[in-house]
């Protein structure tokens, strides 16, 4: 059975934590432009309820069968916690590449 060039194999793991690497950084950016967008969401709501005059509601995401909430500051703050650790594995991975 031959052998394996450490020399590929090695060039091979680097590539795979390259591309992991990659994955895990659009993860994130894609995130931070949910936040965004959800950003956008509120403010066109805001803006309609002071056109119609009515009270401003909280920015509720979703309501469960049982009647509880996700309020969208929730939501985001759960997002933001995945960006950051998203980007702590891709500081870790790029420091353990060197």
């Amino acid at each position: 059975m031959p052998k394996e060039n450490p020399i590929s194999t090695d060039t091979e793991r680097k590539r795979k934590s390259r591309q992991e690497i990659k994955l895990l950084s659009t993860e994130s950016i894609w995130l931070q432009k949910a936040i965004f967008a959800l950003q956008k969401v509120e403010t066109a709501r805001e803006k309609l309820a002071k056109h119609r005059g009515e009270e401003e509601s909280g920015f509720v995401l979703m309501r469960s069968a049982d009647g509880s909430e996700l309020a969208v500051e929730d939501f985001v703050e759960a997002i933001e916690m995945r960006i950051r650790y998203l980007l702590d594995e891709v500081r870790d991975r790029r420091n353990t590449m060197r």
